[in-house]
């Protein structure tokens, strides 16, 4: 008997722990919040990733408040701190919304931890209006990376995106919507010491992308994967057919 309801015990102990209940918050594993809403780059979070402007980021009407303007040109963005820690072999999701305000060929450079333009230890997100997509490549080396994990566009209004990498998968979404996956059975090391940015991938400096011309708000950065229930919700926070479209502040 004894030995029994240490069995018991023993299982109901496990069942209770694989019916756990799921993050309750949007807030649980919120590495970094950037609303925007002062027209800088402050981490609303709390945790001290405040970001900094170059070559006269601009403020303008966002997908909530106030968003950033970037002129294409000069502007960019970078993200240092404790934010640029979860981007290894571990889960992690970001999002963004943004605003592109120029049709190019060539792709523009939205976020990106990326030291060179090469193919090894990296992601970057592009802005490829000539191929309708948001170009995500995830990359440990050129052999090694998620495939086919670009979502397609259908619009050059806001756009919500977000990336959710969940140990050996990766999710791409658009508008609250999962459009893309990816699996890598034995997981992909993005590691690197760049600096997290936006509008300034190392490919601006060679030549093979531009700057982004448009806004962009509400980044976050969460250490853990969201499901696609919490995505859904993180959206439906600032949908995007609430925009105000024709900004005139």
């Amino acid at each position: 008997m004894k030995y029994t309801g240490i069995l018991i015990h023993f299982l109901l102990a496990a069942f209770a722990l694989s019916t756990a209940l799921p993050y309750d918050s949007l807030k649980d594993g919120l590495v970094a919040h950037y609303s925007f809403n002062y027209c800088d780059a402050r981490d609303d979070s709390g945790n001290g990733s405040d970001g900094k402007l170059f070559g006269g980021v601009g403020c303008w009407c966002g997908i909530e408040d106030d968003g950033l303007l970037l002129d294409g040109a000069r502007s960019y963005i970078e993200f240092p701190g404790k934010v640029n820690r979860y981007f290894n072999t571990s889960d992690f999701t970001i999002s963004f919304y943004f605003k592109t305000e120029q049709y190019l060929v060539f792709r523009q450079s939205l976020l990106s931890k990326r030291e060179d333009c090469d193919e090894y230890n990296m992601f970057d997100l592009m802005l490829d209006l000539n191929g309708r997509e948001v170009n995500t490549a995830v990359h440990e080396t050129p052999e090694k990376y998620y495939a086919g994990l670009s979502p397609a566009l259908d619009t050059t209004g806001w756009i919500h995106f977000a990336l959710v990498r969940e140990g050996t998968r990766a999710y791409a979404y658009i508008n609250g919507e999962l459009q893309r996956q990816s699996f890598r059975c034995s997981g992909v090391d993005i590691s690197n010491d760049a600096v997290l940015s936006f509008s300034n991938s190392p490919c601006v400096h060679n030549g093979q992308a531009r700057r982004f011309k448009g806004v962009l708000d509400e980044l976050r950065v969460y250490g853990r994967a969201l499901s696609p229930e919490e995505v859904r919700k993180l959206y439906k926070e600032y949908p995007v057919e609430n925009a105000v479209m024709d900004c005139v502040t």
